[in-house]
């Protein structure tokens, strides 16, 4: 999968977090008002990568993925992410995804973060600055 990235999402909450890179760009008030579920339901590329925190201490952290492929969207167990302020690469098993990135830095900021918690534990991340 390869695709332009027009719609950067990030969602940092108490019970897990999420990014959702998409290629569909709304304009600035309509993206205010989607939901998870409609960016995923549009009709345009997307990869979103979830980590969903424990309720109690006995359960893990689940992590999540999805692309509008709903045949490779699923569980993550292992997957390597690179990361350059114009490209997102990710290998999950023997899928590739490219994705161009175009963020402010203030957006590129907020990526590395949000990319070094979705990562924790189960994948690897190499930013090259």
């Amino acid at each position: 999968m390869k695709f332009d990235c027009r719609e950067i999402s990030i969602s940092d909450e108490a019970f897990g977090c999420t990014l959702i890179l998409s290629e569909k760009n709304d304009n600035a008030a309509e993206q205010m008002k989607m939901s998870i579920d409609q960016i995923t339901n549009s009709s345009g590329q997307y990869l979103l990568l979830q980590r969903t925190y424990p309720e109690d201490d006995y359960e893990n952290d689940y992590y999540y993925f999805e692309t509008n492929d709903f045949d490779k969207s699923g569980e993550l167990k292992s997957f390597k992410i690179e990361l350059n302020k114009n490209r997102f690469l990710m290998q999950k098993e023997n899928d590739f995804f490219e994705i161009i990135l175009k963020p402010n830095d203030e957006e590129y900021s907020s990526l590395k973060k949000i990319l070094a918690k979705l990562t924790r534990d189960k994948g690897q991340l190499l930013i090259n600055d």
